[in-house]
């Protein structure tokens, strides 16, 4: 080993022999390195012919080896040589060669391959199969098929996998005429999922009752595979399973300890829609891998699926009833209403919130007191859910939400107010108005927040003077609300106090009332939007020139231009950004001295970008003069990658 690396340091060439000798040393190590410093020679390429005799060499299979991985690495140059040794007289040879052209994978060498498949010696013919398939050689597909007529069942099972990897369309019965061979079976049923279509499902459904467990795993990826790609026409198949031996062949593989066959016996099983396995698949939400597609399956078997499963609730597990109440919820499943309403009073709080989001699903008017009762009773999440499912039951049950919940409006509890405050706001009624009316007026700034967000989802006529009343709360949040709000009204009625907005000491509140007012687009907004730019905070000068941008670009240049002089620099950098896409140029010999020089870095930056965008080459001189002196160095490797784009780009 230490020889081999002197001879690297001192040039491989002048020793070549002692090279290809360590090719074929005992030691593995010795062979590596000779097999690098061989590689590493300047003309490795033009020895190739030299190193395909070591492929002779059969008292040393070391010395095999190293070979086969020089000419594997040599890639395509190796290949002209290679191609002559395909008609060697030593059928090891013609093996090693078939199979380093295969791992090189050169698709054009397979047109020379091809004679291999009716080799005299059997090994080469089904090296030939295997590597015509590594290089997905669909020319090779006729003789592939052709070679299937050659009793040579090693051979037969080379080409199926070849033909699986090739995955070009090919005559299924010409392949059917082998499934009762029983050693081929799985390799045609692997071979089948890959390239087989309708044709092929009577075959594979059979394959479900073989005795080899392999053979019918087989059977049932295949029948996935094909699913995937013609989904109508297997579902059909499949439906007509249920209640036979092959959905249970189905169900057995289930807890294969491979995921993918699992995968694809539960997806068969949810074509099926046999319900006697759903305790099968419902025992799967243990497991990570197969969860998602068991609890799929189980949706789309629908209610009669979850029906069967109900009665495991009194002896299940808390977490048996979590996944019990969502697919209650999922399927519809009405008679399982009960148990929902018992699981809202379990002490575990997850399945309090699939108990209760599964009652609003259910939509059923018998939901409405038990989710009423847990709004009362719970706080933070469940609270937040059973809000949720009581806003979805309002949507086909209006009225009797309204009659239940309208009492607690009267509470204590203002976070429980502001919960009955939110569901209201999706109800369209006159009773409605007038409950949202004096929830605005609420002592607790919640409950107003929530009926100002009520109120911003409505078009009733009271809601131009709610938001309106809202803008002058004691609560900034509230005002904020209100500022929005108004701006989605599209009421040139809330320009005027969203101007007084603007004077409004909470910087959220101004932004807002800014960005409301672009918002309605009518044409008096322009000048108090332009005002809000002298805004000292850059929050409220930012969201205005936005606005002025959205309202029209052109008119809002002269402000964007007057905005480059904010002393908030994020300003300056929107307004650059703003004017560099509105490709407007007149204002750049005035900015150039005072945003090349101006004290903050980013700045600078903004500008070097925007001035080469809207000037492109013809700025280059100025950027040049301005490297000489920049002293960040941010701004000097953008200036000097600008330099050169702009060099590159004048060819």
């Amino acid at each position: 080993m230490q020889g081999l690396k002197a001879l690297g340091r001192h040039g491989v060439e002048t020793d070549l022999g002692l090279v290809c000798q360590a090719l074929g040393d005992e030691s593995w190590r010795v062979r590596k390195e000779a097999v690098q410093l061989f590689l590493e020679m300047p003309r490795a390429s033009e020895l190739a012919g030299e190193v395909i005799e070591l492929l002779h060499a059969q008292e040393n299979a070391g010395l095999r080896n190293a070979a086969v991985e020089i000419l594997v690495r040599l890639g395509s140059q190796a290949v002209p040589f290679l191609l002559e040794e395909l008609s060697c007289s030593d059928r090891d040879v013609r093996k090693f060669v078939l199979d380093i052209l295969g791992d090189i994978g050169d698709e054009s060498c397979a047109r020379w391959m091809l004679p291999a498949l009716s080799d005299p010696d059997e090994n080469v013919r089904s090296a030939a199969a295997e590597n015509l398939g590594k290089l997905c050689a669909a020319e090779a597909v006729p003789m592939l098929l052709d070679a299937m007529d050659h009793a040579d069942l090693w051979l037969r099972f080379t080409i199926l996998e070849a033909l699986a990897r090739i995955g070009e369309a090919v005559p299924v019965a010409r392949l059917l005429e082998f499934s009762d061979q029983k050693l081929l079976r799985k390799a045609l049923f692997d071979c089948l999922g890959r390239i087989g279509g309708i044709d092929a499902v009577p075959v594979l459904i059979c394959g479900l009752a073989d005795d080899m467990r392999n053979v019918r795993e087989a059977a049932i990826v295949a029948l996935d595979r094909i699913a995937a790609s013609l989904p109508d026409a297997i579902d059909e198949v499949l439906s007509g399973l249920a209640g036979t031996p092959a959905a249970e062949a189905v169900a057995s593989a289930l807890e294969c300890s491979d995921p993918a066959i699992g995968q694809a016996a539960v997806r068969l099983l949810r074509g099926t829609g046999d319900v006697r396995f759903a305790p099968q698949l419902l025992a799967l939400f243990e497991n990570e891998l197969l969860r998602e597609e068991a609890a799929a399956a189980l949706v789309v078997m629908g209610c009669p699926a979850t029906c069967s499963l109900l009665e495991l609730w009194p002896t299940a597990s808390s977490r048996t009833r979590v996944y019990l109440a969502y697919l209650v919820g999922e399927s519809r499943c009405v008679d399982g209403l009960a148990l929902l309403c018992s699981g809202l009073k379990y002490g575990d709080s997850e399945l309090q919130l699939v108990s209760a989001q599964a009652l609003g699903k259910l939509g059923e008017t018998a939901a409405i007191d038990p989710l009423t009762e847990t709004l009362c009773r719970a706080r933070d999440e469940v609270r937040e859910v059973t809000t949720q499912a009581l806003c979805r039951l309002s949507e086909t049950h209006p009225q009797e939400v309204l009659q239940r919940l309208r009492p607690l409006q009267a509470g204590d509890d203002a976070e429980l107010r502001m919960q009955v405050i939110t569901i209201f706001g999706q109800l369209e009624s006159p009773e409605v108005e007038s409950c949202l009316a004096f929830a605005v007026k609420d002592e607790s700034p919640l409950v107003r927040r929530a009926a100002v967000r009520a109120f911003e989802r409505r078009s009733g006529e009271n809601r131009l003077p709610t938001l309106m009343l809202a803008l002058t709360d004691e609560d900034a949040e509230v005002r904020r609300l209100a500022a929005e709000s108004l701006g989605m009204t599209a009421d040139s009625q809330a320009t005027a106090p969203l101007e007084l907005a603007l004077q409004d000491e909470d910087i959220w509140v101004r932004a807002a009332a800014v960005r409301s007012l672009g918002r309605l687009g009518t044409a008096d907004v322009f000048a108090p939007i332009c005002r809000a730019l002298q805004d000292p905070v850059g929050l409220v000068a930012i969201a205005a020139l936005e606005a002025l941008a959205g309202l029209d670009v052109w008119r809002a240049c002269p402000a964007m231009v007057q905005a480059l002089q904010h002393a908030d620099e994020e300003v300056v950098n929107v307004a650059l950004n703003l004017l560099a896409a509105s490709g407007q140029r007149d204002w750049l010999p005035a900015a150039v001295e005072p945003l090349l020089n101006h004290r903050h870095w980013e700045v600078r930056s903004a500008f070097v970008r925007t001035l080469a965008s809207l000037e492109g080459p013809a700025c280059a001189p100025l950027l040049e003069e301005r490297l000489l002196l920049e002293g960040e160095e941010l701004v000097r490797q953008l200036i000097q990658e600008i330099l050169s784009e702009l060099r590159d780009s004048r060819g």
